[in-house]
């Protein structure tokens, strides 16, 4: 049976996960005594908390402990046992978290400290208890008990990295220092053994390219997402999460440069492909859509920005900038020559700003007077016109270009009479 065990460890350490579950499936069917089948029961619930399936994980060590409830008071089992209640908590849907299983993690945590003093893995203790308290907003707890994981003992060559990354995350997050969480996150990097999955890095740059770009250093941001980006771009499967991330952070990115439209377009409609559509309301597919609809729109896409901005309202029916999406739109369809639709559009933007009770924008009026113009009915033209002027600024750099297109419709409209 040891034999067995050490077989099932090796195959964990190196990630083989699938070949470990069959090993153990295999045993099972022929274990012969109660202890056997504890022991394969522990180890497969290890299995399915790296393969993120702590519910299924919690009943396997349920069974065990039925079989020998001995073997669930080691160190070692205490702490999966704590593991797969914290990882069922974080894995939950929005909505449907069941803070007690947190809180069972919590308490299991305490009891290793205080009952296994001299815990070869402690530093990963005091971790995953940091991550406890952060995940209520206990952020003084969260910190002190990462910084205590650094001066602990571990068997796990990365924790010093991941206790570095979590303490950028506060720094960033809750305590709003950038150079902190810039350094934080540099300790990060160089602490990460070149031997683990290089996967885990791609949350760190794009941790950093979140800190540059609101210290406004755009094109050190860009640097980082790009780093995250090639990282998960490796080909494998299992970062297809990493690059879809990874790929919405370059977009957003560049949506604040001009020229790299093109780029945008690419990078987004790579999320788009790769990402599983969401079946109802989803904001962040609201904000990719209009990312790519008005980048459509620059490189003269029309088509695809009008069925882009569509597609923003569908996500985000309560959009709070709602009025200047169907405005977007029309400008689209003024592009296009489509002339009528861009009136339906207006009017239809104007009648949500009416119920809304919000101020008219003169920018639609402006355009709805172009769309007349264009179609030859003067009239309706200069009372748009004229309107546009009513609301407008009065130091507006474009009243000189609507004054005279009113003039011109007028004078379109007496040559008519």
């Amino acid at each position: 049976m040891r034999n067995q065990l050490n077989t099932i460890d090796a195959l964990l350490k190196k990630r083989e996960i699938k070949k470990a579950e069959i090993i153990i499936a295999r045993h099972l069917r022929t274990a012969t005594t109660e202890s056997q089948q504890a022991k394969l029961f522990i180890y497969r619930a290890r299995t399915r908390l790296l393969n993120a399936r702590p519910e299924a994980a919690l009943d396997d060590l349920l069974k065990a402990r039925t079989l020998s409830a001995d073997l669930l008071e080691t160190a070692e089992n205490i702490e999966l046992l704590a593991d797969c209640h914290f990882a069922r908590f974080e894995l939950s849907s929005v909505g449907f978290a069941d803070r007690n299983h947190a809180e069972q993690a919590l308490q299991l945590y305490h009891q290793i400290i205080r009952d296994f003093p001299q815990y070869h893995n402690l530093g990963w203790v005091y971790y995953q208890l940091g991550r406890v308290f952060l995940s209520e907003s206990n952020v003084s707890q969260a910190v002190d008990h990462f910084q205590q994981s650094l001066l602990m003992p571990s068997h796990l060559p990365p924790l010093t990295a991941y206790c570095y990354e979590r303490l950028a995350f506060v720094a960033f997050y809750e305590q709003r220092d950038f150079q902190r969480a810039l350094a934080f996150l540099a300790k990060a990097v160089d602490t990460y053994p070149v031997i683990e999955d290089q996967m885990w890095l791609i949350q760190v740059y794009i941790l950093r390219s979140r800190v540059y770009r609101e210290t406004q250093q755009p094109q050190l941001a860009l640097q980082a997402a790009q780093m995250a980006l090639n990282l998960a771009s490796s080909g494998r499967s299992d970062r297809r999460m990493g690059l879809a991330e990874a790929l919405l952070t370059n977009g957003e990115l560049l949506s604040h440069i001009a020229g790299r439209e093109r780029d945008l377009i690419t990078y987004l409609e790579q999320f788009l492909q790769i990402s599983k559509r969401p079946l109802g309301v989803d904001v962040t597919w609201s904000r990719v859509y209009e990312m790519l609809a008005d980048a459509y729109c620059v490189v003269g896409r029309f088509d695809d920005a009008i069925n882009a901005y569509n597609l923003v309202m569908q996500f985000n029916p309560y959009h709070p900038w709602e009025i200047s999406i169907y405005y977007r739109i029309a400008r689209a369809y003024y592009q296009q020559g489509a002339y009528e639709k861009t009136i339906d559009a207006v009017q239809h933007a104007l009648q949500v700003a009416q119920n809304d009770g919000h101020e008219h924008d003169y920018r639609m009026y402006d355009l709805l007077g172009s769309a007349y113009f264009a179609l030859a009915r003067y009239q309706l033209a200069s009372e748009a016109y004229a309107t546009a002027l009513a609301i407008a600024p009065q130091k507006d750099e474009h009243l000189d270009k609507i004054r005279k297109y009113h003039q011109f419709s007028l004078e379109k409209l007496n040559q008519t009479l």
